[in-house]
């Protein structure tokens, strides 16, 4: 891979732009690294407008998207917004092709995606499966290649993509320089899981299930189980099920374990604790069983996830 083509669309997001320029736009030869030609393409070759700040020139039309060796497109601010015929005949004659972030939408728009694995940000998936039911969305992925084309979650997930590009065509040392030059891991560990927001759930309007959830929640580290919620509420086994679930939208043995993995997730983020504590003070029991529920419902351990968000908190 040598030649690299951007296509420039308005509202393109321009930060997207900033790390295919990092990593194809630099000269890093003395690090071993490319050369590449980047090309920046629009139509009739106009400046366009990005978001959320600042306006870039084309180097070449559309036409520059020829005979790449990658084409690769950005998010944009709507990623629901028209792509141009001209454009989607571009993509549609490339060899191959690569979204960062919501430019996978200009790839679904080009019908690319269809029986094609592929992923965007988190909040931007069940919106990605309506724009391409035939595609294969992958819910819990930093990107996806399907050959020919690739995909990545969201903002930051761009940068994943582009250096298992590299490591791809250029092999594992030279994106391991690259990614020292970027002051980032090769590879992140989990997928994007670990980044989605957990929403509170809302509480519910019948007054003896909302009390038994507090009650709950004062009492995560303690061993109460479903049988000990069922008590408190005073209700018979199954009625308490039936309205539990259409309450909280999940049954009473899954927003228990739910609760405890957001309750360690906040003591892995908040405090030093050994990992063995905050399994005991979330309620579930060992570190062993912390992992396997953290691994399970957040694809990372507690170590990876205090690395990653411990240093943010």
């Amino acid at each position: 891979m040598r030649t690299v083509g951007v296509l420039l669309l308005p509202g393109s997001r321009s930060f997207d732009l900033a790390v295919i320029g990092e990593v194809w736009g630099v000269d890093r030869t003395d690090d071993g690294i490319g050369p590449f030609e980047l090309r920046l393409c629009s139509a009739g070759r106009a400046p366009v407008e990005l978001h959320p700040v600042g306006k870039i020139g084309a180097t070449q039309g559309l036409s520059g998207l020829k005979g790449c060796d990658l084409v690769l497109t950005t998010g944009r601010v709507d990623p629901l917004a028209p792509v141009p015929d001209s454009a989607i005949r571009a993509l549609r004659s490339a060899d191959r092709v690569a979204a960062l972030c919501s430019g996978a939408f200009t790839l679904a728009a080009a019908g690319l995606l269809d029986g094609r694995a592929a992923t965007t940000h988190w909040r931007l998936l069940d919106d990605l499966e309506r724009a391409a039911p035939a595609a294969d969305v992958q819910r819990d992925v930093l990107f996806t290649d399907d050959t020919d084309v690739l995909t990545s979650a969201g903002v930051v997930g761009g940068l994943d993509l582009c250096l298992h590009l590299v490591r791809k065509d250029h092999g594992a040392d030279v994106a391991a320089a690259l990614a020292k030059r970027l002051v980032m891991p090769p590879a992140r560990e989990g997928g994007q899981r670990q980044y989605v927001d957990m929403p509170v759930p809302p509480r519910p309007s019948r007054p003896g299930i909302a009390s038994t959830m507090d009650w709950a929640m004062a009492r995560l580290g303690t061993g109460i189980g479903v049988d000990d919620l069922v008590a408190h509420a005073g209700m018979s086994a199954r009625t308490f099920h039936r309205e539990f679930t259409a309450a909280a939208g999940a049954t009473p043995g899954r927003w228990l374990r739910m609760q405890r993995v957001r309750h360690a997730q906040r003591l892995l983020e908040a405090t030093e604790l050994p990992v063995e504590r905050v399994a005991q003070r979330s309620g579930l029991g060992t570190a062993a069983n912390l992992r396997r529920r953290m691994h399970a419902e957040l694809g990372v351990g507690p170590d990876s996830y205090r690395r990653t968000f411990r240093q943010s908190a």
